[in-house]
């Protein structure tokens, strides 16, 4: 993604007028908006089959308040998982993330999230019994900023959009939501993989570049930005 002026970790600088437009897109495309839209479509329903007259408009008004206040919210999920987290207990957690995404994700994502799974599953062992020096100390940093940091973030700044934005609004080069999130997550597990080989492979350099590489593209991932 583009570094140069006017760019912020692959962010576009905000264009005047930008951000309201990115939340009017959100509330357009939001379940309350499109359940509101919904029921309110009864007002005019009632008024033409001669059961309401005066006053339809404010029944109407209402019926989208009621639509709205009813409909379900986006997932929220922590944005970062505890610091405290030892490299024994970030399975655990990792699964119960993917347990919690899993209903909003389609099968490319989850795919690529069962293979940053596998190769956590195949690290640990070498990290518990090799410590934490060396290259060891390199790809237990990196696992941690990416199972802690980089997919929590990722995933939350994602479930944060209305399910109807996700897949239907083009974002960056006309891909949606959830067509930029399979490319993310593809990323992070290629990434993850080549961590591993390069530990057993024992090629520092190429280690220390992995993990500036996944800081670079993953210091902020906001599938919002226009």
């Amino acid at each position: 993604m583009a570094t140069s002026d006017g760019h912020r970790q692959g962010r576009p600088r905000s264009r005047p007028g930008s951000g309201l437009r990115r939340r009017l897109l959100l509330w357009l495309y939001s379940n309350r908006h499109i359940a509101g839209s919904l029921l309110a479509c009864a007002g005019p329903g009632l008024l033409f089959a001669g059961v309401i007259r005066e006053g339809w408009w404010a029944i109407t008004a209402g019926l989208y308040a009621i639509g709205a206040l009813l409909a379900p919210s986006p997932l929220h999920l922590v944005q970062r998982l505890d610091e405290s987290l030892t490299l024994a207990e970030l399975p655990a957690r990792l699964d119960a993330l993917i347990d919690e995404v899993r209903p909003i994700l389609g099968e490319t994502a989850l795919a690529h999230l069962a293979g940053i799974r596998a190769s956590v599953n195949d690290v640990l062992p070498r990290l518990e019994a090799q410590g934490q020096g060396g290259d060891s100390g390199e790809l237990s940093f990196t696992l941690r900023e990416t199972v802690m940091r980089y997919l929590p973030e990722t995933l939350a700044n994602y479930a944060a959009l209305p399910p109807a934005f996700r897949v239907a609004h083009p974002l960056e080069g006309g891909r949606t939501a959830r067509q930029l999130l399979d490319g993310q997550l593809a990323l992070l597990d290629e990434q993850l993989r080549q961590a591993v080989l390069l530990v057993a492979r024992g090629d520092a350099q190429a280690l220390l570049a992995n993990g500036r590489f996944l800081q670079d593209r993953f210091g902020h991932a906001d599938f919002r930005a226009d």
